[in-house]
């Protein structure tokens, strides 16, 4: 049996004649192989610097937009407190117009009104009619 094993072994086994067509096809296989690798990194490496430059593009813009949002808002707030600033200006006009001096002297000044000389106070009898009030001199 051992020499049945061997000889199973001697035909299994490759024989060593064969062996340099293998070796000499290992260096371009391995030289095809080290070239794909390189092709990968590469590749990969490209794909990384786009993808930083994609972000980086973004960053920047981002920055840019916070930027304009903050100048839009700095002018709501300084229009904010000029109609803050015209409206208390608004409320102490019409403060000083409805005093009751400043009603007179506009009266007066512009509308032309004077005071009364006289006063006549004119006295209705109980059951009158209104027609008999109304032809009084």
């Amino acid at each position: 049996m051992a020499a049945a094993a061997h000889a199973r072994r001697a035909e299994a086994a490759p024989r060593r004649q064969e062996q340099p067509e293998r070796v000499q096809a290992r260096p371009a296989a391995r030289r095809a192989a080290s070239q794909a690798r390189r092709r990968r990194v590469t590749r990969l490496f490209v794909i990384f610097v786009i993808c930083l430059t994609v972000l980086a593009v973004g960053r920047v813009a981002l920055s840019f937009a916070v930027v304009q949002k903050t100048l839009q808002t700095a002018a709501v707030v300084r229009e904010e407190r000029a109609l803050s600033a015209e409206n208390a200006r608004l409320v102490e006009k019409l403060a000083r117009m409805s005093s009751t001096v400043s009603i007179r002297r506009i009266a007066e000044t512009q509308l032309g009104l004077i005071d009364a000389d006289h006063v006549q106070y004119l006295r209705v009898a109980k059951g009158a009619r209104l027609a008999k009030v109304a032809q009084r001199p």
